[in-house]
């Protein structure tokens, strides 16, 4: 039995559709593709956040965030989980880069704010020969040599001026004593 009325659409509201269909169909890899440039995971970022009033221990959280992107890639070459382990380095590299990208943004925040975090440069130092070590690990390829030379260049750059920050904050820290110390001595 046919239908009392016909069903007419407005060209309009077809457009509209088609117009929103579009839209969700280039937005959706737009979003997805921001969300994997976030170095962080949601649970490290919970980790960051609790730790946000701990200068030291927010460094610290970041190389063990870098520690293991440099056992990813270690694995990668050793062990490789997929029949295409020159993505899965890529990827690593990738996220590495972008992780130690924002261990250097903070260590400048630090920096600015004239925050104690010595200890944690000291342990950052002692971490970062064995980062490109790592980094040349896997053998030459042109679908990640770029990445790797990205990554390599991110280490150098904060390395130095991890070696910077420190010589700068036990100059600093010299002239000014750390307020758990002046306070300390202010009480007794």
């Amino acid at each position: 039995m046919p239908a009392p009325f016909p069903i007419r659409h407005s060209p309009g509201i077809l457009r509209a559709s088609l117009l929103f269909a579009v839209l969700i169909l280039v937005v959706a890899p737009l979003a997805q593709a921001q969300r994997s440039k976030d170095p962080l995971t949601p649970n490290q970022e919970e980790q960051v956040r609790n730790v946000a009033d701990q200068p030291d221990e927010r460094v610290k959280l970041f190389i063990k965030f870098v520690e293991e992107q440099t056992d990813a890639i270690h694995h990668s070459v050793v062990r490789p989980e997929t029949q295409h382990p020159s993505v899965e380095i890529h990827d690593h590299l990738t996220a590495f880069t972008s992780l130690v990208d924002e261990l250097q943004d903070n260590l400048d925040a630090y920096d600015e704010s004239h925050s104690d975090i010595r200890k944690s440069l000291k342990f950052l130092l002692e971490h970062t020969p064995k980062w490109t070590a790592v980094l040349q690990q896997p053998p030459g390829s042109p679908e990640y040599d770029f990445a790797r030379k990205t990554a390599m260049d991110a280490v150098d750059n904060t390395k130095q001026a991890a070696t910077e920050l420190l010589k700068s904050q036990e100059e600093y820290f010299s002239k000014h004593k750390p307020e758990k110390a002046a306070k300390k001595s202010h009480d007794e």
